[in-house]
């Protein structure tokens, strides 16, 4: 049984390749960047609010994807990583409004924009906790919930209540928590000795835990360790920037966006992925209902299909359509000669023949049923339709048909060429039922030839459709106000 559902797969060398060369900017930029981290620049509104929107919208496009994934799979890794990326969605919009001191407004909000920097431990704890919570529920057995809404409710309204707690407590100010940020904005030594670093151990983990377990084995685990790398620069490069606003934190800006972009590029992948793999089945599946498997012609539902639509057409510009109906002479005394294999081998061969003499898009050929075919022929004259059964018939008859050892035998075939132009849908099935009666005629009059309509049905044909149009001429002279109309 597979580890994983279709909705996960492994990444192509061309994919690894880009990760690998991602991975190498990040830690390269970020190794640049200590180098001018500490460097001071002046607050940007503009910035944090493009800041803040991205990272709320692709972090909230994570979550609702991943929890696709997990209500189409029941993987209980897939629940928690929904949960990592929400639990940001949630947190980050409040952590960037209070940097902008735009809560100020609210009377009852008592943070500062110094508890900012709490909410961003908040925020940056719980992600890497929640992302190593999804691999350890992971393995060579992957935990699957049997009710996925029971769990989904019970986990999701957990984590609802724990960011609620944590957004009031420190909007609020429920707790005394010491200041991290003075009023230079530089960075305390509590901030730099002990909760960063307890920022970035997380983070240090929740990498490991991704490679490890998850072993870059599929798109959404490759890209997670690109995101959790991208995690750990952002808390380095903020820790050691040494103070806010300064070129590295907003530096570390930047890289979070990396992290939060990075499983979205991951889902984008396996959606599109998804939807060339449902085309293909799509296709594949059209094919098995449209094609004969054996032939590789039209099979008998498509050709009904087309004549149908083909009439219709053919009604309304009045035109004229053609049927030919062909029929393997003696392949029963074949078969019980050369075997069903041969007779296989003989009707490929007829349907190639086939396939070499329709040079027009709009023809159709299709195998009728046993060892029987057609050929349907929109706008074509009974004269062009009997000479391109002629062509197909000497075509048929002196064209080997090749086995092993270099053993050639032959076969004939005998058609039957049908022609009209259509006043009703009705006409589709007297089509067939000429064309088959021409092709009895034709085994009649000895097989391997080609045999039309009697002359008969011609002339009963004609005289309907005289009939019809004088009918049409009477009553139109018969009411002038109808004819005026």
């Amino acid at each position: 049984m597979q580890k994983y559902s279709h909705l996960s797969t492994r990444p192509r060398k061309i994919q690894y390749a880009i990760l690998a060369l991602l991975a190498v900017l990040v830690l390269a930029g970020s190794g640049w960047t200590l180098l001018v981290a500490q460097e001071p620049s002046m607050p940007s509104a503009g910035f944090l609010g493009a800041y803040g929107t991205a990272v709320f919208l692709l972090e909230i496009i994570s979550a609702i994807l991943l929890f696709a994934h997990y209500r189409q799979t029941g993987l209980l890794t897939f629940a928690a990583l929904s949960m990592a990326y929400l639990w940001v969605a949630i947190l980050a919009p409040v952590q960037v409004s209070l940097l902008s001191d735009s809560l100020n407004l609210f009377s009852l909000i008592t943070a500062s924009n110094g508890d900012a920097a709490w909410m961003w431990i908040a925020w940056h704890i719980g992600f890497p906790i929640l992302v190593t919570a999804a691999m350890l529920v992971d393995g060579s057995h992957p935990i699957r919930a049997r009710h996925t809404w029971r769990w989904a409710i019970g986990l999701f309204g957990g984590l609802f209540a724990v960011a609620g707690f944590v957004m009031a407590a420190t909007l609020l100010s429920w707790f005394e928590l010491p200041s991290l940020i003075s009023q230079g904005r530089d960075f305390s030594d509590q901030l730099s000795l002990i909760y960063g670093p307890a920022v970035m151990f997380t983070c240090a983990l929740a990498l490991t835990v991704v490679v490890v377990k998850g072993k870059l084995e599929n798109s959404i685990y490759s890209w997670l360790a690109l995101a959790m790398l991208a995690a750990l620069c952002e808390a380095v490069v903020v820790i050691y920037s040494g103070a806010r606003f300064s070129y590295g934190w907003y530096a570390a800006r930047v890289l979070s966006v990396v992290s939060s972009s990075a499983v979205v590029i991951a889902l984008l992948i396996e959606n599109i992925h998804l939807q060339h793999k449902v085309v293909r089945q799509n296709m594949t599946l059209k094919r098995m209902a449209t094609m004969d498997e054996l032939s590789g012609l039209a099979n008998r539902r498509e050709l009904d299909q087309r004549l149908r639509a083909e009439v219709k057409r053919a009604m309304r510009e009045r035109t004229s359509i053609s049927l030919i109906m062909l029929d393997v002479d003696h392949f029963k005394k074949f078969n019980d000669n050369h075997g069903h294999v041969t007779g296989d081998l003989c009707l490929k061969h007829v349907a190639s023949c086939l396939q070499r003499n329709i040079l027009r898009h709009t023809d159709l050929a299709a195998r009728y049923g046993g060892e029987e075919f057609a050929i349907l022929l929109p706008n074509t004259e009974e004269e062009d339709a009997a000479d391109l059964a002629e062509h197909i018939r000497k075509t048929i008859a002196f064209s080997p048909i090749l086995l092993e050892g270099d053993t050639m035998l032959s076969v004939t075939a005998s058609f039957g060429v049908a022609c009209l132009i259509p006043n009703r849908l009705e006409d589709a099935s007297e089509l067939l039922t000429t064309a088959d009666a021409a092709l009895y005629a034709a085994k009649g009059a000895g097989r391997n030839c080609v045999q039309r309509p009697p002359q008969s049905w011609h002339a009963g044909r004609d005289n309907l459709e005289q009939t019809i149009s004088s009918n049409t001429h009477y009553l139109r002279e018969s009411h002038p106000a109808e004819k005026k109309a």
